[in-house]
C-alpha cells in the first residue's frame, strides 16, 4: 500500500506532526493518531484541511477529499474559532475555522480595515495581553485549548522610538 505522508497539527499545541498512513487514511485514523501520540483530548475531534471552512467528511478517504500528500490537517473540537481583532480603535469579530493560519487572519483584517499592502507588511498579529507573536504558518486552533475563541491585536513589528 501506498504512503501517505500527512502533516498533523493539534488544538492548544503548536506541535507539528509529519506521520504517514496508507493512502486510504480518513478522519478516523487520523484521530486515533493523535491520540496514539498523547491527544487524548481529540478523541473525537473534528479534522480540517488546512484553509478548509467545514471539517473533512467522516465516511471519504482524505484523498477523495483534495487532501494530499504532505498536506497540513488540524484537529480541533471547535468547527469555529471566534477571532477579536483590534487595531487602534477599531475592532472587527470573524469566526474562521480553527485550521486557519495565522497570516490568514491577519489578511483577513489588513483588508477589512482598509490598510495598505506596504503598512500591512510592517505590522504582525499578537495575541492581545501578551507579546506573543505567533508564526504566519500557525494555526489558530493550535492557540486555543478547551475554548473556542482568541484575542489579537495588530502592531507594529518594531517601533522606533526618538
Amino acid at each position: 500500500m501506498t504512503q501517505f505522508p500527512l502533516f498533523l497539527q493539534f488544538e492548544g499545541d503548536e506541535r507539528v506532526e509529519l506521520v504517514s498512513f496508507p493512502d486510504t487514511v480518513d478522519v478516523a485514523q487520523v484521530r486515533a493518531k493523535a491520540t496514539e501520540l498523547g491527544f487524548d483530548h481529540l478523541v473525537d475531534a473534528l479534522v480540517f484541511a488546512e484553509g478548509d471552512d467545514e471539517p473533512l467528511d467522516e465516511r471519504r478517504p482524505l484523498r477523495d477529499q483534495k487532501v494530499g500528500p504532505k498536506h497540513r490537517v488540524h484537529l480541533h473540537r471547535c468547527r469555529q474559532i471566534q477571532v477579536t481583532l483590534h487595531f487602534v480603535d477599531v475592532t472587527k469579530h470573524h469566526p474562521f475555522s480553527p485550521a486557519t493560519t495565522v497570516a490568514q487572519v491577519k489578511k483577513w483584517f489588513v483588508d477589512k480595515i482598509g490598510m495598505s499592502p506596504t503598512d500591512a507588511t510592517e505590522h504582525v498579529l499578537q495575541i492581545t495581553g501578551t507579546t506573543r507573536r505567533p508564526s504566519p504558518d500557525t494555526h489558530i486552533g493550535s492557540l486555543v485549548r478547551g475554548r473556542c475563541a482568541i484575542e489579537f491585536s495588530l502592531v507594529p513589528i518594531k517601533r522606533i522610538e526618538g
